[in-house]
């Protein structure tokens, strides 16, 4: 009887330890999206305060892997930076320079003009909406 027995037991997965090793290997690849996106978000944050202050880095040029030249306003004298690991060099100044406003330096992004256009027709009073959906 227990040869018989033998025989007709099939192979049953374990369907409650499949689930939590898949639902484990998706919890650490979950942890390892968000690592890489708080990461991403850092750089760009750093990027983010070049532009503030007194200094503001108006154009970068890399002329090779860790050599670059760089076009800079420092509290109104626009200078061209040489950028090498062993040092900032100036390589020309070209004196007093316009301050550019900053809404005109990058314009409105798409989502942010259509915001405003629908705003704007809230604001209106009497007018309809042309949407229709």
């Amino acid at each position: 009887m227990d040869a018989g027995a033998v025989e007709h037991l099939s192979v049953i997965p374990d369907v409650g330890a499949l689930v939590l090793k898949s639902g484990g290997m998706l919890l650490v690849v979950l942890v390892v999206l968000l690592g890489c996106v708080f990461l991403l978000k850092r750089v760009s944050g750093m990027r983010q305060f070049a532009g503030q202050g007194s200094v503001t880095v108006r154009g970068t040029y890399h002329l090779g892997p860790k050599e670059r030249i760089m076009l800079v306003d420092v509290e109104g004298v626009r200078l061209l930076l040489g950028v090498t690991p062993s040092g900032i060099q100036t390589l020309h100044t070209f004196g007093d320079v316009e301050e550019i406003p900053e809404e005109s330096a990058t314009p409105p992004s798409f989502f942010e003009t259509l915001f405003r256009r629908r705003l704007a027709e809230a604001k209106t009073p009497g007018k309809e909406s042309t949407h229709e959906g």
